[in-house]
């Protein structure tokens, strides 16, 4: 009963599609319209459909990407504008976080794929070009990404921010798993550990779960075969076995029988091998 449960509720977070939907230009364009509309001051250009920079009077500026806010108006497409509100009320706390101070015990890990690791790398590239992204790889497509998570909003570290905090980076796995650990006070396990299951806790770093290599064990997960995770989005972890057949097929119906995730990561399968994620 909990496998049939958890199958019926993963489908029905799934997206529905409308025949009318604004593609990712016309939503773009309506997107900067909106926040312009909201905050006058501001002068928006679009780079390419789903990514704009935006430029402050005080001579300031901040890239931002447009594709969970899409994912959203999809899930949603009546309230558009709602949804997009929604989104722009974080500008201003993005820019206070620009000149906050941090400590480490405010450092997360969260994992990203090869493709937001570029995406990000580029924009910041343009901004600065020596200060990127603080990352490493969890293997050749997943990569561990260090942010710093306040009560009020969450900020990506650079370079900068190391050199800051006078850490190593090699250090910093260590700290940000203790903080998570912190953090992760109630999570649970959905579904039937032996065929299909997932990890729910948080809503914001279920996938971060990867890096607890404790957890991954046959002792907590009985399945048949190897231990086999998808990652599809931050707050979407499932697990089934690599011999369960029925199990992964119910999963690639849950990743391509839909429109998408907020917040995505990856649509392959990884399992883990002597201490390492590796692909499925």
């Amino acid at each position: 009963m909990k496998y049939i449960v958890l199958v019926l509720l993963i489908l029905q977070s799934l997206c529905t599609y409308a025949s009318d939907l604004l593609s990712p230009d016309a939503f773009t364009a309506h997107y900067v319209k909106v926040i312009e509309a909201q905050y006058p001051d501001i002068k928006v250009t679009i780079k390419e459909p789903l990514a704009i920079s935006i430029a402050y009077p005080d001579g300031g500026t901040m890239n931002s990407f447009l594709d969970n806010a899409y994912i959203e108006y999809q899930k949603d497409p009546d309230n558009i504008d709602t949804v997009i509100v929604a989104y722009a009320s974080g500008l201003d706390q993005t820019r206070e976080l620009e000149s906050a101070e941090f400590t480490l015990a405010e450092v997360m890990p969260v994992i990203k794929d090869i493709n937001y690791i570029e995406q990000v790398g580029e924009m910041l590239k343009e901004a600065d070009a020596d200060n990127g992204l603080v990352y490493e790889p969890l293997n050749e497509e997943l990569f561990v990404v260090y942010v710093f998570d306040t009560p009020t909003s969450i900020r990506f570290m650079t370079q900068s921010d190391l050199v800051e905090l006078g850490v190593e980076q090699s250090s910093l796995r260590e700290a940000a798993l203790t903080n998570l650990q912190n953090v992760l006070q109630h999570v649970q396990l959905e579904g039937d550990p032996a065929s299909l299951s997932m990890l729910v806790a948080d809503g914001m770093y279920e996938a971060s779960m990867l890096l607890f290599d404790g957890i991954w064990s046959k002792q907590q997960f009985p399945v048949k075969g190897d231990i086999v995770v998808y990652v599809p989005a931050r707050d979407v972890v499932l697990i089934t076995g690599s011999e369960d057949m029925v199990s992964l097929a119910t999963i690639q119906e849950i990743l391509f029988d839909k429109q998408g995730f907020a917040h995505p990561i990856s649509s392959s399968g990884f399992v883990f091998k002597s201490g390492k994620w590796e692909h499925f």
